[in-house]
């Protein structure tokens, strides 16, 4: 595994590169999304080992820190979603030149999900979209994290800040409107609950004239909520899932 810093000099992205073992062909290339806030903290250990499984089977993995957040420059504060979709773009580039490939499958989960999306849809070299428990409106999530969304000022989730600003990118998003996302790549949704916003992404995506696979996977992960015998949840068979969609075994 190589760490690094990258992108924009004046506030650098960490990031994490690790080649596919050898031997296995053909070679794939995946950018991991995380999530944000304290679901950030929870899926680390998951896509560690979404990491190391995709190596196993021969795939170049990038996985790295949005700004504003973990080992990435830039103060809790200031994040924004506009340069959080942005970082992705950065992130889509350092992969393709890091492992030598001229497309790539992304996979990003909960917000990962959501911004990867919107961030790669006029980028042809994203070929491959996994989008594992997305957030579908924004709207909804912030009323569902936050004991007043709409309260001025500075809020805070867990300790995780989100500013005035942060949640008015995040607010007007819903996957629901923008089936423009979905055209032109393979695209699944990856989801632990069968759950009606997820259906009506995939039926607005149809109507719009694409096609966006649905795999549900039970799983008692909740990523917004802590475990109570830990903050890590590492959900198996969900991940061994992601792994086998992303080699093409499961559609």
């Amino acid at each position: 595994m190589n760490p690094f810093f990258f992108g924009r000099s004046e506030r650098p992205l960490f990031g994490a590169y690790s080649p596919g073992r050898g031997g296995v062909e053909p070679r794939r290339s995946v950018l991991l999304c995380y999530p944000v806030g304290s679901e950030y903290m929870r899926a680390h250990r998951a896509f560690r080992q979404l990491n190391t499984l995709l190596n196993r089977a021969g795939a170049n993995v990038l996985r790295f820190d949005y700004s504003c957040t973990g080992d990435s420059g830039g103060a809790g504060d200031e994040a924004t979603v506009e340069e959080w979709m942005e970082d992705i773009d950065w992130a889509v580039d350092e992969l393709m030149d890091n492992a030598l490939s001229d497309s790539i499958s992304v996979l990003g989960l909960r917000w990962g999900a959501t911004l990867a999306a919107l961030a790669t849809q006029d980028r042809d070299e994203v070929d491959h979209l996994v989008l594992w428990d997305p957030i579908v409106s924004g709207e909804e999530y912030l009323a569902s994290v936050l004991d007043e969304p709409g309260a001025p000022g500075l809020l805070g989730v867990e300790g995780f800040p989100y500013s005035e600003a942060l949640r008015d990118g995040m607010r007007p998003i819903d996957l629901r409107e923008r089936p423009k996302a979905f055209e032109g790549r393979r695209t699944t949704l990856l989801v632990a609950e069968d759950r009606e916003d997820y259906r009506e992404v995939v039926e607005a995506a149809r109507r719009h004239g694409v096609t966006v696979g649905h795999q549900h996977v039970p799983s008692p992960a909740d990523w917004s909520r802590a475990d109570p015998f830990g903050d890590a949840l590492i959900p198996q068979e969900i991940i061994q899932t992601a792994v086998a969609i992303l080699q093409g075994e499961v559609s």
